[in-house]
């Protein structure tokens, strides 16, 4: 799943931590470290993402994903039985490895300025979500302009304070720089803030989530055609 760094005693997974539990397709699961123990087993509620909830039964492998100041951690878990607690199931998993630090790039990126409006995250629009057009009653956060875009993620320059592993919904304007045309809309989490340059501004790489088959599509058709545009441009520009 990624390249592995060994990481410190502090980015280890703890009590309380809310990970991602990545599922069919990669969708990911926000759940919660609700209980621990020392011989590596771990109870986290069972989630959901649009209503439905995750399928996990005994014996299935899950990665989950944890977050830290200094970037996304993965560790491979094992689901090893269920509980219930009241009216909520819960699961416990198994540590299979040690958290290694996701180095990852996972696709080609495009250097590209898009403008992009974050929106609060609000796990009840998850169900509803339009693929277009807009959510009339987003609570809207900031507008930002993009560095780069890929099939799996955009990176965005913000004045704005990011944590990783918090979640945003994204309008993302590609028809046009204008903000009067439809954007597409994607859930997106924080996967790294770092300074940019010396603008006083930081660059934030946020991975999309979420997405039907049709928009990842779609999103591989935007990139790829908008790098067979800038080839030609860099081919006109040097005369080739």
């Amino acid at each position: 799943m990624a390249t592995q760094t060994p990481v410190r005693a502090e980015e280890s997974i703890v009590l309380g931590d809310v990970v991602d539990l990545v599922g069919h397709r990669n969708r990911l699961y926000r759940a919660k470290i609700e209980d621990m123990l020392h011989n590596g087993l771990f109870l986290v509620g069972i989630p959901s993402f649009g209503g439905i909830l995750m399928p996990l039964h005994a014996n299935d492998d899950v990665f989950l994903v944890f977050y830290r100041e200094t970037g996304r951690f993965v560790v491979q878990m094992s689901v090893v039985g269920f509980e219930k607690r009241g009216e909520i199931r819960y699961a416990w998993l198994y540590q299979k490895t040690e958290p290694y630090k996701d180095q990852r790039r996972e696709a080609f990126r495009i250097p590209i300025t898009l403008n992009v409006r974050v929106c609060e995250y609000l796990e009840e629009t998850e169900a509803k979500l339009p693929e277009f057009g807009d959510i009339e009653d987003a609570i809207v956060l900031e507008d930002v302009s993009s560095r780069d875009i890929s099939i799996t993620g955009i990176s965005i320059l913000t004045k704005a304070s990011y944590k990783s592993g918090e979640r945003r919904l994204l309008k993302v304007y590609i028809n046009g720089q204008s903000r009067d045309r439809a954007p597409f809309l994607t859930f997106a989490t924080v996967a790294r803030t770092t300074p940019w340059r010396e603008s006083g501004k930081n660059s934030v790489g946020l991975s999309f989530f979420g997405h039907t088959r049709r928009m990842n599509e779609f999103i591989s058709r935007y990139v790829l055609e908008e790098q067979r545009k800038q080839l030609r441009q860099r081919r006109l520009v040097e005369g080739k």
